[in-house]
Order: structure tokens, then C-alpha cells, then sequence
């Protein structure tokens, strides 16, 4: 230790003694090395047993679940070191069924549709700890549990169209305005679908609709519609002509606006969401300009505007041509 401490290059001692310096300074820097392995080797031990106390924990927090499928049948088997709070379980996207627990072991026997679906089911314990499941079923003669999708698009004019739709075969729908006597169509013989438009009628109105399918099975929907009618869309001629005004109304709230000038598409951003007034200027260009403006309420109805001006001219006219249906469009246009 004294000759690394003492160590000057320049003495003769160095001189004759440089071969064993070099060894005690390698040695050193092993040690060194060594040590820094050492501690790394230490430190990733520790990190790795976290991690497998923390995988531990969290299986331990995990339901154990098992299904058996046996023909129309399958039996969800659902075991935990906890109680259990719940088991829901659905099939492909329909509706969550949920079943109440209370002890650490639970069975429920569930039936199995035709066909390829798929199993979502999902274990909540005492402590609001979730395990999910899925598994992919296949049965060729499975019980038909599925209900009817419906849905519900516009149709031209004042209508809309309800679709009815099931994997094995629809019955019947019924649909009803308010509290009006509800009007009931009957699917074709060995038809899987039921289409039908219907009359929307003006103000606020609630529509129900029932279908039930070949097997049964029932599905609900219920929609509020506020006012069936188009958009109004006016646009309106500055006094002095160099500019327009676009207003958009729908007592329901308006979805979206498309605005074309020039053959030039402009994004039109709305002021909040789905609001009932819509307005905005546009200045005109010196000699032939064309307006098109398109609006969809929130029903998803539909009214376009198409007008022509000439601005700076020497005929210094201007023309209209507006697209209207009933009393749903108001143009407006001032004398430049």
C-alpha cells in the first residue's frame, strides 16, 4: 500500500519496481469491476422477485374460471380464495346477464346458441377485483337465445325505416307512436328480416318498437325524435352585394353543415354541439359565384341550398336555384 501511495514516475524506485504497479492497478480495477457485477447481479435479483411477488398478488387477486360445454349447454364453473360479488357473462355483443354471488365457488349452467359465437364473462369479487374470460363456442345445434337486432334508419321524405333482423328467423314487430294503438307486421314465412318505413309525425314524438323472433325472443328500442322536417338553410345578399349570410335552422339540433363555393369545399365548424341555429358570412368574388350548402339534423335529415351570383359585372345579376321539399326550405335574397 505504501509503494501505491508513494508512487512517483520519476523516481528510480518506479522505475524499477513499474512492472509490479501494473499488476496492483490492474488488480484494483478488477476488483473494482467486480464489484460493480457484483452489486448489479444483487439489484436485478431483488427486481425480479418483486416482479414475481407482484404476478403472485395479482393471480392471487384472479377468479379461476372454467367452462364446459356439453350439446345446447355449457356449465361456467367459477372458483377464488374470495368471495364472489357477481359473475356476468353475454354472448357475442348482446346484452350483459348478471348473476349474484356470496360464497368462493359458483356454477351456473348456461345455454349455448347455434352456430359460431363467442363468450365474454367477467368475475367480480368482494373487493371489486375483475377477471375476464372469453373462449370461442361452436355448436351445431344449439338453442336459439339470440334476440332480435333492430335498427333504425331515415327513409326518403318523412320517414323512417325499422329493420328487424335474427340469426334463426323473426316472428313479428310491433311499433306505436306515443300512446297510439301500436300497428303489428308479420315476418314471411321462414324470412329472417322484417323492413318497414313508417310516417314520422311532427313535434317531439317517442316511437316504440318490439320484434320478437321464431323462437320467442325479444328485443325493445326506444327513440325521441324532435321535429322530422329538413333543416331550413336561407342565405341572405349584403346591401352592398359583396358578401352573404348563411343561416341553418332545425328545431332538433343541426349535425353537420357542408359548404361549397366556387367548387371549392370549406369545413364548417360548429359553434357547440348539435346546436339549433347555425350562421356564418362568406364575401363574394368579382364575377360568377355558386353557393351549395348542405345540412343533416340530428334525425339525419337533409336539405341542400344551390344559388348563383354574379358579383361586379356589368349586368351586376344574380340567380337562384333552391332545392326545396314542402315548407322545409326558406330561401332568402336581397336585390343587389
Amino acid at each position: 500500500m505504501n509503494q501505491i501511495l508513494d508512487y512517483n514516475p520519476n523516481s528510480k524506485s518506479s522505475k524499477k519496481g513499474g512492472g509490479s504497479d501494473k499488476v496492483v492497478r490492474v488488480f484494483a480495477i478488477m476488483l473494482i469491476l467486480f464489484a460493480i457485477a457484483l452489486i448489479s447481479i444483487v439489484v436485478y435479483g431483488r427486481v425480479s422477485n418483486q416482479k414475481e411477488v407482484d404476478n403472485l398478488v395479482q393471480e392471487a387477486t384472479k377468479a379461476k374460471i372454467e367452462v364446459v360445454v356439453e350439446a345446447q349447454t355449457a356449465t361456467i364453473t367459477v372458483t377464488h380464495d374470495k368471495n364472489i360479488e357477481r359473475l356476468i357473462y353475454s354472448w357475442n355483443t348482446s346484452a350483459e346477464k348478471k348473476i349474484k354471488g356470496e360464497s368462493k365457488l359458483m356454477e351456473q349452467t348456461i345455454d349455448v346458441p347455434a352456430g359460431n359465437n363467442t363468450l365474454h364473462i367477467k368475475v367480480v369479487d368482494e373487493a371489486g377485483n375483475e377477471t375476464t374470460y372469453e373462449e370461442e363456442i361452436s355448436a351445431e345445434q344449439g338453442t336459439d337465445i339470440m334476440s332480435p337486432k333492430i335498427e333504425l334508419s331515415a327513409a326518403e321524405g318523412n320517414k323512417w325505416r325499422i329493420t328487424a333482423t335474427d340469426e334463426t328467423g323473426m316472428d313479428f314487430i310491433t311499433y306505436r307512436w306515443n300512446e297510439e294503438e301500436e300497428e303489428k307486421v308479420y315476418a314471411e314465412e321462414g324470412s329472417k328480416e322484417i323492413s318497414v318505413e313508417v310516417e314520422i309525425p311532427l313535434g317531439k314524438n317517442d316511437l316504440t318498437i318490439v320484434a320478437v323472433d321464431s323462437s320467442n325472443n325479444v328485443s325493445n328500442e326506444q327513440k325521441s325524435f324532435t321535429g322530422v322536417v329538413k333543416p331550413t338553410i336561407s342565405v341572405t345578399l349584403s346591401e352592398d352585394g359583396k358578401s352573404v349570410k348563411v343561416n341553418i335552422d332545425h328545431e332538433g339540433g343541426i349535425e353537420k353543415v357542408g359548404f361549397n363555393f366556387n367548387d371549392v369545399d370549406y369545413n364548417i365548424e360548429l359553434p357547440e354541439e348539435n346546436p339549433k341555429h347555425v350562421e356564418f358570412p362568406m364575401n363574394l368574388e368579382v364575377g360568377y359565384n355558386r353557393i351549395i350548402v348542405t345540412a343533416t339534423s340530428i334525425d339525419k335529415t337533409e336539405n341542400k341550398f344551390d344559388c348563383e351570383y354574379n358579383y361586379g359585372t356589368s349586368s351586376n345579376d344574380s340567380e337562384t336555384d333552391t332545392e326545396t321539399e314542402g315548407n322545409t326550405n326558406e330561401a332568402v335574397e336581397q336585390e343587389q
